[in-house]
């Protein structure tokens, strides 16, 4: 299971409320289990309703052309209303059969889903979710939801709804990771590290950036991820966003890759440095103070400590060793987001790392006229220490 359910019913009680209602693909994804391009195809495809009582069955709600996928990729949620399209006010069921051809078991399942809900059919999810927390004791319940524009209808409907927002809760159940997530941002990582070491491969002196970048983005697919980003440059442009990809990769200079992709939803996430040849003087002394605070905040990532004392002491390092104006030092969290702690949107602020929690911390360097210095990668949050998800050298990649 995704969901670290026992953290969110105990995040529930310390609430007090009586269940999530989340329509972003992502928290739907994350609730029931269940995926599928749909769920990310247009507003409220779906709906995952949580409840904190264990004895009220938790409700997944999807269009009826999910359930031929459903079959054979269900959730764990015991409770699954299917509603119709609706066009003109009529609803209508997505699957037929026609009399006299054989069904094997799925088909049946579908046909008998099709029917039975047919009596009642829903012509949208926030007709389904309204009907689903009606027959669910919920209708005048405190229930969080994760989209304010779907709290409001769904108020407009059952107007004795105590309505909260399930944004924070679901961000801190997130933190920790299920035994399942890890397995899947384990993948995502390794995947991810074989289209950073093959991207590696293709650069020498001359190259074009644009197929560095079209290499990775083919290579992820090649490793049925999605491609999501794949930021940075050579040379003065290894550093920060440029419209411009369309130049050739010098011997000499930096080189910097900020590579992200994600496998069934989660994401895969690092940084490395290289050059073609021999590096300046200038490039060795600025990979030298960038590795060694990597080395030192890298290894006292554990549970209880701050990343504010981490961000601290890699500015200091780095700061000490020659770069004065060294400043990009921050730790985010990893999962079906790319920045997923501190995760309220208004900012970097600092944070305490608990076990289970998938954590990057980024250190770069942008410098006009130089260029840049970047790592970063994955790291697994232990009882009593911190784990690497990647394994390739942590070295200045030096290609020939």
């Amino acid at each position: 299971m995704l969901l670290n359910l026992e953290r969110a019913r105990q995040r529930m009680a310390s609430d007090a409320i009586d269940a999530w209602v989340c329509v972003l693909p992502k928290h739907v994804y994350y609730l029931s289990g269940y995926q599928s391009d749909w769920l990310f195809d247009f507003p409220w495809a779906a709906c995952a309703i949580l409840p904190r009582d264990t004895d009220i069955p938790a409700t997944l709600v999807v269009h009826d052309v999910e359930l031929t996928n459903l079959a054979e990729c269900p959730t764990w949620m015991p409770s699954v209303r299917p509603y119709f399209a609706a066009v003109n006010g009529r609803t209508f069921p997505h699957y037929v059969a026609v009399d006299g051809v054989a069904l094997n078991a799925i088909e049946r399942q579908i046909l008998e889903a099709e029917t039975f809900w047919s009596e009642s059919a829903a012509g949208s999810c926030t007709e389904a979710v309204c009907a689903s927390l009606r027959s669910l004791g919920l209708a005048a319940g405190r229930v969080a939801f994760d989209d304010l524009r779907f709290r409001d209808a769904c108020i407009a409907e059952l107007k004795e709804l105590k309505p909260f927002d399930a944004l924070p809760g679901l961000i801190h159940t997130r933190q920790i990771k299920t035994a399942d997530e890890l397995e899947l941002m384990r993948e995502a990582a390794r995947r991810n590290q074989h289209c950073i070491e093959s991207t590696l491969e293709t650069i020498h002196e001359g190259s074009l950036w644009s197929d560095v970048r079209r290499h990775y983005s083919v290579e992820a697919v090649r490793q049925d991820c999605s491609p999501f980003s794949f930021f940075v440059g050579a040379g003065r442009k290894s550093m920060g966003l440029w419209a411009d990809q369309d130049y050739p990769v010098p011997a000499g200079e930096p080189i910097c890759l900020d590579a992200m992709l994600t496998y069934q939803r989660y994401f895969g996430d690092a940084q490395r440095t290289a050059v073609v040849g021999t590096p300046s003087k200038k490039l060795e002394k600025y990979w030298q103070a960038v590795s060694t605070a990597a080395a030192e905040c890298y290894a006292e990532m554990r549970p209880g400590i701050s990343t504010a004392t981490l961000r601290d002491r890699a500015i200091e390092t780095v700061q000490r060793l020659g770069i004065p104006h060294f400043r990009h030092a921050f730790v985010h969290g990893l999962g079906l987001d790319h920045l997923e702690l501190p995760g309220d949107g208004r900012g970097f602020n600092h944070f305490v790392l608990e076990a289970g929690m998938v954590v990057n911390m980024d250190l770069e360097v942008c410098e006009l006229g130089f260029g840049g210095i970047y790592f970063e990668q994955s790291m697994l949050i232990t009882p009593n220490g911190s784990e690497s998800l990647y394994s390739m050298p942590r070295e200045l990649a030096r290609l020939t």
